[in-house]
C-alpha cells in the first residue's frame, strides 16, 4: 500500500500539470471577450448604416417626387398664362366664340385673368420712357405680362412699376396692379403682395370685375401664407358672404376647409 503512494502522487501531479496547460488564461479570455464585443460593434455598425442607407433612400425618392410635383405646378402655370393671353388677344380681336365664353376658373396661384389683353409678343423689358404712338401704355404692358408667364417675377415687377409710372391714366393700370401684386405673390413677398391686392380694391374699385373679386380671394390666399388664420378666415368668409355662388367663392370654401383639416 505505500509503496503505490508515488504513483499515485505522481499521476496527481501530471492531471493537475495537464489541467493548468489546458485552463485558458486570463489573457486568454480577455482576448476572447474583447473578440467578441468587436463583433458586436461591428454588427451595430452595419446595421446602423443599412438604417442610414433606408433614410437616404426615401429621402431622395421624396426630393424627385417634389420636383416633380413643382414640375407640374410651373407647368400648369404656364398653360395658365398661355390661355389668358389666347383669350385675350381673341376679345380684342371681336371673336364671337370668346366673348361668349365663360371667364376661366380662378386657381389658388392665379385666380381669375385680366379683361384687357396683352399687346405685342416678347419678353423685352418696359423702359421707364412712354413709347411715340402708345399713349396708353398697350405695348408696354403687353411686354410686362409676357415676361411675367415667363416666370420671370423680379424682372416682371420692375416692369409693372415702370408701366405704372409711365402710363399713371392707362385704362390697364388696374391689370398691371394686379399682376404686380401677384408677381410678389408668387417671389413670396407676402407683405408687399398684401399691399398690393389691398391697392386693387382702394384704387380700382369699379374698374375691373374680376380684377376685384380675384384680389379679394388672394387677400385670403396670401394671409394663409403669412400663417395668420384669423385674417385669413375672415378675409375668405368675406368673399362668400359678398359673393355667392361663384367661382371664388367656391374656392374661397375650399381654402377654409384645407385650413380645418390642418387644424388651423
Amino acid at each position: 500500500m505505500y509503496k503505490s503512494a508515488p504513483v499515485i502522487i505522481t499521476g496527481l501531479l501530471m492531471a493537475v500539470s495537464t489541467y493548468l496547460h489546458a485552463a485558458p488564461t486570463l489573457e486568454d479570455r480577455l482576448v476572447r471577450i474583447e473578440n467578441l464585443l468587436n463583433n458586436q460593434v461591428l454588427i451595430e455598425q452595419m446595421q446602423q448604416m443599412e438604417q442610414i442607407r433606408q433614410e437616404l433612400s426615401e429621402i431622395r425618392e421624396l426630393v424627385e417626387n417634389q420636383d416633380h410635383q413643382l414640375g407640374l405646378i410651373k407647368q400648369r402655370q404656364r398653360n395658365l398664362y398661355q390661355d389668358m393671353d389666347r383669350r385675350l388677344h381673341d376679345l380684342e380681336a371681336g371673336s364671337s366664340a370668346t366673348a361668349s365664353a365663360p371667364v376661366a376658373a380662378p386657381t389658388e396661384s392665379q385666380p381669375v385673368s385680366p379683361v384687357t389683353p396683352p399687346g405685342a409678343a416678347g419678353s423685352s423689358s418696359v423702359v421707364s420712357a412712354a413709347t411715340p404712338g402708345d399713349k396708353d401704355g398697350k405695348l408696354a404692358y403687353g411686354q410686362a405680362f409676357n415676361v411675367l408667364k415667363e416666370g420671370r417675377y423680379q424682372q416682371a415687377i420692375i416692369d409693372f412699376k415702370n408701366f405704372m409710372n409711365t402710363y399713371p391714366e392707362s385704362r390697364y393700370s388696374a391689370n398691371a396692379q394686379y399682376w404686380l401684386a401677384e408677381a410678389h405673390y408668387s417671389s413670396r413677398d407676402f407683405k408687399t403682395a398684401l399691399q398690393g391686392f389691398q391697392n386693387v380694391l382702394s384704387k380700382y374699385p369699379e374698374s375691373n370685375k374680376n380684377k376685384v373679386l380675384g384680389a379679394e380671394l388672394k387677400i385670403g390666399y396670401t394671409y394663409y401664407e403669412m400663417q395668420d388664420w384669423p385674417a385669413a378666415r375672415a378675409a375668405l368668409e368675406r368673399v362668400i358672404a359678398n359673393h355667392p355662388n361663384t367661382t371664388v367663392a367656391k374656392k374661397a370654401q375650399e381654402r377654409l376647409e384645407r385650413m380645418k383639416r390642418e387644424g388651423h
